[in-house]
């Protein structure tokens, strides 16, 4: 009886590592109207974008995990999350594998507090290398500057974006480098609109936000055709209507 009772649950747990493989977590951090956590589910473009891509077109469960951004690339890196959409930075390709097709395109823009005395000089910033007088807040994991700004003064001491801008807000650092859509919906909802402001007319670079799988995923064999579905959704409309949602 113990043998026939040791097999059922080698079974059972077998079924269950089974399952666990049929369902595709993708690890997240805060970045609204991109993708955030409200009362345990997550929401957001990135969201939208890939239920339908993987789960209405491809048939393959989607499982959405939040965690803060340092953990939640950590998590990918080591194989407990499948995939994560961030930007393909070198060192994020050296753990995971990238598409072709961006979910998102968008502009990386530089914000500072209202009133501060060096605001016409900043309006003179066009390259990377003009940031370098500033002292730049950031958050832990932000690839983006660890890749490209590594010999600035970069702090990376706040816990996310929200806590980044509360930083700049209290004038502990100068500039704010973030994406411009996220950085102004998340500015807003904070109602620090008279507290913190776009530098006018600057755009450092554009930026492709890509679904990342991780390389000890079982999932990578899905990269062409979640690209072949997203041109699909791009062609037909749907890429538009799901951005709009949230403009």
């Amino acid at each position: 009886m113990s043998i026939r009772l040791a097999f059922i649950a080698i079974m059972f747990s077998a079924s269950l590592y089974a399952s666990d493989k049929s369902v595709l977590t993708i690890s997240h951090a805060y970045f609204e109207p991109y993708i955030w956590s409200e009362n345990g589910f997550s929401k957001g473009i990135y969201v939208d974008i890939l239920k339908e891509a993987i789960e209405n077109r491809l048939g393959i469960t989607v499982k959405f995990n939040d965690y803060p951004w340092k953990r939640a690339q950590k998590r990918v890196k080591n194989g407990y999350e499948d995939a994560f959409v961030t930007l393909s930075t070198p060192k994020r390709l050296k753990y995971t594998t990238a598409g072709n097709i961006p979910l998102l395109v968008t502009t990386l823009g530089v914000f500072t507090y209202v009133e501060h005395p060096q605001f016409e000089q900043m309006k003179g910033i066009h390259t990377i290398s003009d940031l370098k007088p500033y002292r730049i807040l950031s958050y832990a994991g932000d690839g983006l500057l660890e890749n490209e700004f590594a010999s600035f003064d970069v702090d990376y001491g706040a816990y996310d974006l929200i806590a980044a801008l509360k930083k700049l807000q209290k004038k502990r650092g100068d500039i704010l480098i973030e994406t411009t859509e996220v950085t102004h919906y998340t500015i807003k909802k904070l109602n620090l609109k008279n507290k913190i402001i776009e530098v006018p007319n600057v755009k450092i670079e554009t930026l492709e936000f890509k679904l990342l799988i991780s390389k000890k995923s079982p999932f990578t064999y899905l990269i062409p055709k979640i690209d072949n579905v997203l041109i699909e959704m791009e062609s037909d409309g749907t890429l538009d209507a799901i951005y709009k949602k949230y403009r």
